[in-house]
């Protein structure tokens, strides 16, 4: 590459060189710079490319390829923001702004009124490496970048079912073989089939559901490889190996440690997945504060937050510096660890204040996901 300078000297970088460069920018300068020259086109456009630009963002500990996706009002599109900015503050003045449309029609068969569409019925089932998998309001999955503006329509279940019918479903991806899977629970009348779909088959195939597999209130929560679920009858983890496609099950220990008090009631538990890895959110009833549990090797606590919020969830993010991204019903909290303050982030047009007690009223569906940017192209799986 030559760079023409004022002097009219030419500087010229190595491919190497290029090649470090070009892996560390932003998605929306990559799609831009693919028009440079047919070399950029074929080098950015590569499958060797795609995944060192991934691992690159995955790494980044400033978060600056990462997004935070909200749908606030079912009747608007998600809208998304820099995480970073979330993180950082100030949190009130955040700049939202709508995912943008798919450049194919193949994701809503009614995209021209894309908000009446959306507000009848559809659901992100999950994300991974930059892709969403969602579901229309035809009963039909598709995988969407949103940052390419690449979607693409997943074949149809064979089975005979109603969207209703889904008592819950999950969505993530396969390292070893670099594949995606969507699974889904389809309730026929008083029995349950699970149904999965890889990108390598390109097929959907019926598995066995595990003896203890019930319909969830929540979809499955991917993280290191794997589905998880919440059994709160039996008080233990369900979760579906995406690559054997096989149920397991993982007991929740009931110490003193993590409860406080072991002979009380274990109703104030949450499952959710921080970092890759499952983790727990418990009160302790002895100091009167909720805790974040990770497992790892082990299970670890990672957190302790000594306010008292209401509707409170797993944590999304962690950072480097003790913030944490924590959602708390229709609003999401960044909570510093290290100065037990916290901040909570206003998208909802119902709320016009930024106190906790505006929040208790609103009514909006809300949901979040945190993403990280990428070129992996629906099209290409």
């Amino acid at each position: 590459m030559e760079i023409e300078s004022n002097s009219q000297q030419s500087l010229h970088l190595p491919e190497e060189i290029i090649g470090e460069i070009l892996p560390r920018l932003p998605v929306k300068s990559l799609l831009r710079f693919r028009c440079v020259s047919k070399s950029w086109g074929s080098l950015i456009g590569s499958e060797r490319f795609i995944k060192k630009h991934h691992q690159n963002s995955m790494k980044n500990p400033s978060f600056t390829q990462q997004r935070f996706n909200v749908e606030a009002n079912l009747f608007e599109w998600p809208e998304q923001c820099s995480l970073l900015s979330v993180l950082s503050g100030p949190i009130n003045t955040i700049p939202f702004s709508p995912l943008a449309y798919p450049t194919n029609t193949t994701l809503w068969p009614r995209l021209v009124y894309p908000r009446i569409t959306l507000s009848m019925g559809y659901d992100i089932v999950g994300s991974c490496n930059g892709l969403l998998c969602i579901v229309s309001i035809d009963n039909v999955f598709h995988l969407w970048n949103p940052s390419t503006r690449i979607s693409k329509k997943l074949p149809e279940i064979s089975i005979v079912y109603y969207l209703d019918d889904f008592d819950n479903f999950g969505f993530g991806w396969v390292e070893s073989s670099d594949e995606y899977k969507v699974f889904v629970n389809v309730v026929e009348y008083n029995s349950s089939v699970g149904e999965i779909y890889s990108t390598r088959t390109k097929s959907w195939k019926t598995i066995e559901l595990c003896p203890y597999f019930l319909p969830f209130s929540k979809g499955g929560l991917f993280g290191g490889g794997k589905l998880y679920w919440m059994y709160e009858d039996d008080q233990v983890i369900i979760f579906l190996d995406l690559k054997s496609e096989v149920f397991g099950r993982i007991e929740i220990p009931f110490d003193q440690e993590m409860y406080g008090e072991i002979d009380q009631e274990k109703d104030d538990i949450d499952l959710g997945v921080l970092g890759g890895f499952v983790c727990l959110l418990c009160f302790n009833y002895q100091i009167r504060c909720y805790q974040v549990w990770v497992m790892k090797e082990s299970w670890e606590k990672v957190v302790t937050l000594s306010h008292l919020l209401e509707l409170l969830q797993p944590p999304l993010v962690k950072g480097l510096n003790g913030e944490i991204l924590v959602n708390c019903g229709s609003i999401v909290v960044v909570y510093d660890c290290r100065d037990n303050v916290f901040r909570n982030l206003k998208y909802c047009s119902c709320c016009e204040d930024t106190g906790f007690s505006s929040h208790e009223d609103c009514v909006d569906s809300t949901s979040h996901d945190v993403y990280v940017e990428s070129l992996v192209s629906p099209e290409d799986l």
